[in-house]
């Protein structure tokens, strides 16, 4: 099934459909933004009028019906539940159309005459039956062929009364929605176009059971989106579309066929039935299992059924079971429908769907199940009581009116009887937010009372018995209130996804009073929910997310599961389970439960006490053994389970094959089929996380010694104001910013604000992401007392933290990429909620970090904390090893990571480029490290003249720079493969972990220098050239200097003096204003970039070698050096700086006129310095060139001519940016570099370049 073409023609349709029901409301008198009407109908002796016509009775009420459900709810949401119904009704007469269970109604009379078929019916003389009013109507617009849409509407209409399918799935048309009925339906785009064209559903996809999951799923796929956009607390309205999915066909399969397949295997082991499900894991009942005499005892519900694809796959089974007990065709389908299934789900059109779709699934069985009588049961929510009770204008209250009509519906019942259902009656005032995990308190005897009594009603209207309308209003009710106190056989469901947050005031109190355990997710609470209304022996289903096998926040609810229920079986999905969400966020996971039998059959101690004493005495015995017991023996003894690792399946079918081909052994060698996991296992790990794929050595490591043992982990701070109180180093001047502080009680004395702040960051290991710095005046205070854009106090400082601010430690981003990593702390730092630290005195720190970036880590990890975020809870659990260590190596890594981040123009200890710094001793250790290397792969010792070539080729600096970097890279690896190896002999885990490390984890050189393609380095030359000019446009702006390691001119307002103050007798001249021309060489500038970086080039590397060293970094860019600075150099410089630049790009619309500016060096003249000194010099220039060009028109050739044409646009561009550009350098803007970039940059407003 193609869901990409059906996604746009479901989305498309509900745009249309959309449209044409607000334009049907205007055209009733409705503002589309308020819901008010322009007038009210006004009601006559035999009609109304409305708008200056006059329209029948009928006619009113319905538009009185509108209104109200307009002002009572809201025109949107009436305008949605129009859409969508009319949008169900034509997709059912679709599919039946294409079915053969209806005449043509929608089909075209054909592809040239584009007149569907009821019409056409119509025009002969073959028509619905109808009112008589009506009939005469529509007579008189058959008349008129040009009247298609208004016969169109009047027959549809008719149709939808007349069939009963449509009719009872999708309600009565006698309402509201009549009057909905979308304009232009008929249009030359409009819906009913849509579903005749293949090109949108075949009719293959219109036969299968699949298709109308997929249409409800993407037809709110717009809701959703705005749903899931939404921050903060879902309204009731949202819930359904937000957390809806349609679940992969051969999940639902396994499901079903472990659940209900299950049951009636171990019922019938011999049965036929066993060989046809591909889908069910072979097993040994770990519990006494259900027992079924009959058929009919095998309740199975979906409680949270959205559009009946689970239900579908429960009638299939369930079909092939009663056949195969010899039940007729007609029979079974029947008792399926009747006594079997049931579902309920929030949403009304989800309900319509799932009804209709086991109706067609019967049909194709029996179409004498066409006539609507047998309906399968599936409900959805019904309105608060109030409302039905308002609607038919009665004054009483809700508990008046319940107390009143409640007995008549019992037939008689006592106070206690009327006292739970008013109660329960009362809770479903908030059935459409709670919905299946409502919970009614009430006696059996209740129960039973209002079973019989509704049976009774539902036989009389079957019948076509009266039965009083206030019974009828009360019957929706007692339905749910039925549902959800039945015990089922069998659940199977893709419950809701829905985190604590999203739940609003109602349902937040109701999960916290009722499921507490479960109240981290709303799938937990369905988790929890399921298993209570099992019965003992009965079997739960269900696809979720995988977060309460794993998470903290889900302890409490895996100990109840745990202990109380057996895990039949298990597929851990993992991440691409559903294949249109994309992403690694939603992992899933879907399971079998079983619900142990009660060990004393519900018995009570009353009960006890009155038997005879001989069978009293083996009660208080029983008592007695099983207060000894474990808990574990008492409900689950010694229950294995079946796991089926399929985290690494590429997509949904994938996962599938990997379940198929592993379903009974791991014959290829792939750990995917775990059998016989020990259920109580999973108390050996902390938190009791369901490592199911560990073996014994791997949860016993969880015996050692934790980090929570040896080391302080702790939060970092919460600023409540990043964009205050956050900067990246580079933003903020030199003077205001100390990288070496270690006492906080003295942190402000010499007036420094910025400290360096860790903030999580990329996957990088041993040393690096410090990049920011944090506003820490008065120690902090400022931060506390700051008052955030949302009107509140939002920073979080824990005062036993200070202990640890300044302090040497380790770190980790908190959100990960799926794997841990942990680098050193240099003193100095304060850390943030997104850089969990770690610190300890008595511990080497070290070694904690190394054993957190292992291999054993990565495997122990996987099971605490198989997520994108790393929390503090689940390192804490960690084990560390017995045995001690040597530390050097640990050292050499970080020394290695600090050198490759200290390289980079990006971190605050940066000297200078790395290819001014290779010389003779680098030739020297290159040549040294190559001898050994060689030697240890040969046992042969060469002999190479270390004579020095020409250190001045550019080309000789990159290739020496790559081998002692390369040497690097190669040490690391070896030395966190050194580390595996110890750890994992440590542990003993030589039989499940090897020691490798796959290149591309070793995390230096990660700003492009290198990529690793089939585990070899690969060198990118034109980063190292993009580089060193970035290196060399900083010695021009003073930033740097090639005579002075590190930072030079970074203070607000540095120029020229205070640069030759820190470097006296540079060989090369600093520029005089910090603005350099990004334009070709051939302008009028000696300044200019190109012209600037090939001075800088003579002076570094000597003027013999400028022509061979400029073409080896014009080969090594693939452009000239005029090209490079004009086009992508400020991209480079500002994707460096992470869209915080410090050179500013002042720029022309088209780039024609750019200069860069050093914001460290700008002043509020800045502005006027490029206009005056750059600008309109460069204007004349171009001027003077059209000019001589056009005094010699007559003479030009094509491709001068095409010159000129490009110099007068050059002009008119570069005299539009000079007004800009005037206007701003008027105001002679000042800026405070504590501001940041983003808010100093915008200040310039047009005349830059745009950041993003």
């Amino acid at each position: 099934m193609d869901t990409n073409r059906l996604k746009r023609f479901a989305t498309e349709a509900r745009t249309i459909l959309m449209q044409g029901v607000k334009n049907r409301l205007q055209t009733l008198g409705f503002d589309l933004k308020t819901g008010k009407p322009s007038e009210m109908p006004q009601a006559m002796e035999g009609g109304a009028v409305l708008m200056g016509e006059i329209v029948s009775m009928d006619f009113y009420h319905r538009w009185m019906s509108l209104y109200r459900n307009i002002q009572s709810r809201s025109i949107k949401e009436v305008a949605e539940e129009a859409a969508y119904t009319w949008f169900n009704r034509f997709m059912a007469i679709r599919i039946m159309e294409k079915q053969d269970f209806a005449p043509l109604v929608l089909e075209y009379e054909s592809e040239e005459v584009r007149v569907p078929m009821i019409v056409s019916e119509a025009r002969q003389g073959r028509m619905p039956q109808m009112s008589e009013e009506v009939r005469d109507k529509l007579m008189g617009l058959l008349e008129d062929d040009s009247k298609t849409s208004e016969q169109f509407a009047l027959l549809i209409v008719a149709y939808c009364h007349e069939n009963p399918i449509i009719n009872k799935c999708f309600g009565a048309i006698a309402d509201y929605t009549e009057l909905l009925l979308p304009q232009n339906i008929l249009s030359d785009d409009g819906f009913v176009y849509q579903i005749n064209h293949t090109e949108f559903i075949t009719d293959q996809e219109y036969a299968s059971a699949e298709l109308i999951g997929w249409l409800y799923q993407f037809y709110i796929a717009d809701r959703k989106a705005e749903a899931m956009a939404k921050k903060g607390k879902y309204d009731t309205v949202e819930i359904a579309p937000a957390t809806q999915i349609f679940t992969p066909n051969w999940i639902v399969k396994y499901m079903v066929e472990n659940t209900v397949g299950r049951i009636y295997i171990d019922n019938n082991p011999y049965c036929e039935l066993k060989d046809s499900l591909n889908y069910l894991v072979d097993m040994q009942p770990s519990n006494e299992p259900l027992k079924v005499e009959e058929l009919s005892q095998m309740k199975v519900a979906d409680l949270a059924c959205g559009s009946g694809h689970i239900l579908n796959e429960c009638f299939d089974l369930l079909y092939k079971i009663y056949i195969e007990e010899y039940y007729s065709p007609s029979v079974a389908i029947k008792e399926i429908l009747q006594q079997n299934l049931l579902g309920i789900d929030l949403d009304t059109r989800a309900k319509q769907l799932a009804t209709f779709a086991l109706l067609m699934k019967a049909c194709q069985k029996d179409r004498a199940f066409l006539d609507g009588k047998v309906m399968p049961r599936v409900y959805a929510m019904p309105r608060p009581i109030a409302e039905v009770i308002s609607a038919d204008n009665d004054k009483r209250n809700a508990e008046e009116y319940l107390r009143e009509v409640l007995p008549h519906y019992l037939l008689g019942g006592n106070d206690t009887m009327v006292k739970e259902l008013t109660e329960s009656i009362l809770l479903m005032n908030h059935a459409d937010t709670l919905g299946s995990i409502m919970i009614f308190d009430i006696s059996e005897s209740t129960r039973n009372a209002v079973l019989v009594r509704t049976q009774e009603y539902e036989e009389q209207l079957a019948n076509g018995e009266m039965v009083p309308e206030a019974i009828r209003q009360l019957m929706p009710y007692m339905n749910i209130l039925l549902a959800l106190t039945e015990k089922y056989a069998a659940i199977c469901m893709n419950p809701p996804y829905m985190g604590s947050g999203r739940f609003d005031e109602v349902l937040g109190k109701y999960v916290k009073d009722n499921y507490a355990e479960g109240k981290a997710d709303l799938f937990s609470v369905f988790m929890q929910m399921g298993m209570e209304r099992l019965a003992d022996g009965g079997k739960m289903a269900q696809i979720n997310m995988q977060s309460w096998m794993f998470l903290s926040s889900f302890e409490k609810l895996r100990n109840i599961f745990l202990h109380n229920y057996i895990i039949d079986s298990m597929l851990h999905l993992g991440p691409r389970t559903f294949d249109e969400l994309s992403g690694e966020v939603v992992q899933n996971t879907a399971f079998v439960f079983t619900k142990p039998h009660d060990p004393y059959r519900g018995i009570t101690l009353s009960e006890v006490k009155a038997l005879p004493d001989e069978e009293k005495a083996e009660w208080k015995r029983r008592f007695m053994e099983d207060a000894d017991k474990d808990l574990n023996d008492w409900m689950v003894g010694d229950a294995k389970g079946t796991y089926y690792r399929l985290v690494d399946g590429k997509n949904c079918a994938d996962k599938e094959q990997l379940f198929l081909s592993h379903k009974n052994g791991n014959d290829d060698g792939k750990r995917v089929y775990y059998p016989n996991v020990e259920q109580k296992n999973f108390e050996k790990i902390p938190g009791s996380a369901m490592g199911y794929w560990g073996s014994e050595k791997l949860r016993d490591t969880f015996l050692n010694a934790t980090i929570n043992d040896k080391a302080k982990v702790v939060i970092g701070i919460k600023t409540g104001d990043n964009g205050k109180f956050l900067r990246l180093w580079f933003e903020v001047q030199k003077n205001k910013e100390n990288f070496q502080k270690s006492d906080l009680n003295t942190i402000n004395d010499y007036g420094e604000k910025w400290f360096p702040d860790l903030k999580g960051g990329e996957y990088r290991k041993w040393y690096g992401n410090l990049e920011y710095v944090i506003n820490w005046e008065r120690n902090g205070q400022n931060m506390l007392e700051h008052i955030n854009s949302n009107g509140i106090a939002d920073a979080r400082i824990r005062p036993s933290n200070f202990t640890y601010y300044l302090n040497n430690g380790i770190t980790w981003s908190r959100i990960g990429s799926g794997q841990i990593s942990l680098r050193y702390i240099p003193k100095g730092c304060f850390f943030d909620c997104n850089s969990p630290s770690m610190f300890s005195s008595n511990y080497s720190i070290e070694v904690i970090m190394a054993i957190l970036n292992s291999k054993v880590s990565t495997a122990l990890l996987e099971i605490l904390a198989p997520t994108l975020t790393f929390q503090i809870a689940d390192l804490k659990k960690m084990p560390l090893p017995k045995e001690a260590i040597n530390t050097n190596i640990i050292q050499q890594n970080i020394s290695i990571s600090k050198q490759d981040w200290d390289s980079h123009e990006t971190s605050w200890d940066f000297q200078g480029n790395e290819l001014l710094t290779i010389d003779e001793q680098t030739y020297k250790e290159n040549i040294n490290n190559f001898v050994e290397q060689h030697f240890v792969e040969t046992g042969e010792r060469l002999d190479i003249d270390s004579s020095l070539p020409d250190s001045n080729s550019l080309a000789w600096r990159v290739e020496q720079y790559k081998q002692k970097w390369e040497h690097k890279f190669m040490q690391l690896h070896k030395n966190e493969e050194e580390l595996n190896r110890q750890f994992i002999d440590i542990y003993g885990l030589q039989d499940e972990l090897t020691p490798d490390v796959p290149l591309d984890e070793i995390t230096i050189l990660q700003q492009g220098e290198i990529s690793i393609e089939d585990n070899k380095i690969v060198w990118h030359d034109d980063v190292l050239m993009k580089q060193l000019i970035s290196y060399a446009v900083g010695c021009m702006m003073g930033r740097y200097s090639i005579d002075h390691p590190g930072l030079i001119l970074a203070n607000q307002g540095d120029g020229v003096v205070e640069y030759e103050k820190l470097v006296p007798n540079s060989r090369f001249e600093v520029d005089d204003d910090g603005i350099i021309p990004l334009m070709s060489s051939k302008t009028d500038f000696a300044d200019n970039a190109t012209v600037r970086l090939k001075k800088w080039m003579s002076v570094v590397f000597g003027e013999d070698t400028l022509v061979e060293n400029l073409n080896f970094i014009e080969a090594a860019l693939g452009k000239s050096l005029d090209d490079y600075f004009v086009k992508d150099f400020w991209k480079y410089h500002k994707k460096m700086y992470q869209n915080r630049p410090v050179y500013w790009l002042f720029s022309s619309k088209k780039g024609v006129f750019q200069c860069l500016a050093y914001m460290h060096r700008m002043t509020p003249y800045t502005a006027e310095q490029i206009r005056t000194k750059y600008l309109l010099p460069h204007i004349e220039w171009l001027v003077q060139k059209h000019n001589e060009l056009e005094a010699n028109a007559a003479n030009l050739d094509a491709s001068e001519r095409r010159d000129l044409d490009r110099l007068t646009a050059q002009i008119t561009e570069c005299r539009e940016y000079h007004d800009r550009l005037h206007e701003v350098a008027d105001e002679q803007i000042a800026f405070d570099l504590d501001d940041g970039v983003v808010v100093n940059y915008a200040k310039f407003g047009d005349v830059l370049q745009k950041i993003k």
